[in-house]
């Protein structure tokens, strides 16, 4: 993706409207944050669940001004006031200048709008981080529908002709994830915690997973299970072939270079110290 070309004839940025007399407070803090850029980036391990060698790790943003707002509060005060779109790219410079710390072999996994996918400024902010394009995975969030299929596949695809791989993020928690996969082609399924819960325990769920494992061999996917809690989940998804997932049974989000780094002198597996962690 560093090397791609400007987008064509998609979607510009579009100037933020002036805020409301209710938007106020929402504005002063949306506006501190971009004079302070008071956010990190914490990275939680995706694992090979046969070896337990650590491959990628997906990027979540924490916000550090007070007050305390959950991540996603965050993004939807910014949506409300019309910047949504510049608070996603100042999370997205964060984690990709952060994704530099990591070893060399672990891909960097980024959550974006459908609408960001679309935007002019995509390319040039990849290209700025110096990460190399098979590095990077993009997540698809739903934060925001996709209307036009045709669109969104043509902004995505001198991306991934650069070697940029697609995700398909929550699958199984909506039926509108399905649709993505069906129109988008992704390289990766992520499968959300809602179906991995428990797994151990139900027919239904191991069906269900082995069915998408077909699925995904069908149309030349990877699976990745999220939200792996226990051993026994882990045992179940192991068996029915899945080959990589990520939960805090094999590593919590951690914002320490330290946990990163060692990774490099011959540790390189799930299981980082629960001290050094950030969760939520």
């Amino acid at each position: 993706m560093s090397h791609t070309s400007g987008l064509t004839e998609l979607k510009t940025a579009e100037a933020p409207r002036a805020p409301k007399h209710g938007d106020q407070d929402v504005a002063a803090r949306v506006e501190s944050l971009f004079a302070t850029r008071s956010l990190i980036t914490v990275f939680q391990p995706i694992c090979h669940l046969g070896t337990g060698e650590i491959v990628g790790a997906e990027a979540l943003t924490r916000f550090m001004d007070p007050p305390f707002r959950p991540p996603d509060q965050w993004f939807a005060d910014a949506e409300s006031i019309g910047r949504g779109l510049e608070v996603e790219f100042l999370a997205l410079e964060t984690a990709l200048t952060a994704a530099a710390r990591l070893p060399a072999h672990v891909y960097v996994a980024v959550n974006l709008s459908p609408s960001a996918c679309l935007d002019l400024r995509l390319s040039g902010i990849v290209g700025k981080s110096g990460l190399r394009p098979e590095r990077i995975v993009v997540e698809l969030t739903e934060r925001s529908p996709v209307a036009d299929y045709a669109r969104l596949t043509a902004a995505l695809a001198p991306l991934r002709s650069a070697g940029v791989r697609i995700a398909i993020d929550d699958v199984g928690a909506g039926f509108s994830s399905m649709r993505h996969i069906l129109r988008l082609s992704p390289e990766l399924i992520k499968l959300d915690r809602s179906i991995v819960a428990g797994i151990d325990d139900n027919p239904g769920q191991k069906a269900l997973f082995a069915a998408m494992l077909s699925f995904a061999s069908h149309v030349g996917a990877g699976l990745v299970a999220e939200g792996i809690e226990t051993s026994s989940e882990l045992a179940t998804l192991a068996e029915l072939g899945v080959d990589t997932g990520q939960g805090y049974l094999l590593g919590r989000p951690s914002v320490l270079p330290a946990d990163w780094s060692r990774l490099q002198n011959g540790s390189p597996t799930c299981g980082i110290d629960d001290r050094h962690h950030i969760q939520g």
